[in-house]
């Protein structure tokens, strides 16, 4: 639970010294040194990090884009670890337990959504992983000081500690514990058996889209600016794919077509176009978050109010969902794939955290949607120590 008075809450551990990939400065590239992780309390565990996805997410962080950075930052949410210390008031998890550490590190878990295990939408405002005072109510406390799973070891609430099912290869889970979850909580919210659906750009983002859409019942489309992922989608689960968006007469042709359009993508987009692609009634749900200097866009009330069509946005999920949903892939893992390269997600030693992240940030990533980090040799120890 978050408390800004942290002398409530018992320490039970000292800091912890550890290595992890620091980002200094907007735009610099990731260094591998020595940060001090703050004391473990009662209430949290402590996690050596195997393998961590690379999320769009965190290049925006890298870069300031959406003027929300604190540095020095440690990126990475989409973490997979093995719980290695318990605080004294843990009882649902153990040392030894797989876990997955994703956006959300506490909440208040008082208000109605933290109750229902909906914590992404908690009335005082999540604190992010490694967020700090820049991100507002997501950042308060304790600021950035934790870091994110860029890191050989963290600490977190076991709370928000996802322990993952046995049978889930970690490479795989690494991805769906935040882009996962960002997709099945629209999914989850609109879906259902016949909804008409459709996702917006196909990337990692949105092949999770296409697959749960499938899971949910919906008739799903594909939609691309060109032919070149029209294999991979339908290989996804897609029923249709067209290519057409940047193309308003393309997509003019689609009109009354949607009950859903989920845009993946994290830049602006025409939203006329794609509202004008709905049913009557229909949702048009934003999760891709463009840079904060070509964040707003405009429309009409007329159609807006006459339509019943609606505009919404959605962020990651809560506790409740996140672990459905990692259920829901491991039942279904032949239709989810147990092998990341039918993500097409590559997976590659920390050591080239910088070139991926460039490579992601410039188109250079034509193969490969998702990437997933495992710690290889380089560093100065093998393992953290106490001071």
């Amino acid at each position: 639970m978050i408390d800004n008075d942290s002398n409530n809450n018992e320490d039970e551990g000292p800091p912890l010294v550890t290595e992890a990939y620091v980002c200094h400065e907007k735009g610099a590239k990731l260094v591998l040194e020595e940060i001090t992780l703050p004391s473990l309390t009662a209430t949290q565990v402590e996690v050596d990090i195997t393998h961590c996805g690379l999320c769009h997410t965190d290049i925006h962080m890298r870069d300031n884009d959406w003027g929300s950075t604190d540095y020095p930052i440690v990126l990475g949410h989409e973490g997979v670890g093995i719980i290695r210390k318990i605080g004294s008031s843990v009882k649902t998890l153990k040392i030894g337990d797989r876990v997955g550490v994703f956006w959300i590190r506490d909440s208040c878990q008082c208000c109605d959504p933290c109750l229902a295990g909906r914590e992404n939408i908690c009335e005082e405002g999540y604190q992010g992983l490694y967020l700090g005072a820049s991100a507002g109510c997501w950042g308060k406390n304790p600021h950035n000081e934790h870091g994110g799973c860029f890191s050989k070891v963290v600490r977190i609430e076991a709370k928000f500690a996802i322990k993952l099912p046995e049978s889930l290869p970690s490479e795989v889970a690494s991805p769906f514990v935040c882009g996962g979850g960002t997709l099945f909580e629209p999914v989850s919210d609109y879906v259902k058996t016949g909804t008409r659906v459709a996702i917006a750009s196909i990337g990692g983002l949105g092949t999770a889209g296409i697959k749960f859409s499938k899971s949910f019942g919906g008739h799903v489309t594909a939609l691309s600016r060109s032919e070149e992922k029209r294999e991979k989608a339908l290989g996804a689960g897609a029923d249709e794919f067209v290519a057409c968006l940047g193309n308003a007469d393309a997509m003019a042709e689609l009109t009354g077509k949607f009950d859903l359009i989920i845009d993946t993508s994290p830049q602006n987009s025409d939203v006329a176009s794609f509202m004008g692609m709905l049913k009557f009634g229909g949702t048009y749900c934003r999760v891709g978050i463009p840079p904060a200097n070509d964040m707003d866009f405009t429309f009409s009330y007329i159609p807006l109010i006459f339509t019943k069509k609606k505009i919404a946005g959605s962020v990651v999920t809560g506790t409740r969902r996140m672990k459905q949903m990692l259920q829901l892939v491991t039942d279904e893992l032949k239709d989810y794939g147990s092998d990341p390269k039918s993500w097409n997600a590559k997976v590659v030693s920390f050591e080239e955290v910088n070139d991926v992240m460039d490579d992601l940030l410039k188109g250079r990533n034509t193969n490969n949607w998702r990437y997933v980090f495992t710690w290889g040799s380089k560093g100065k120890k093998d393992s953290s120590v106490s001071q």
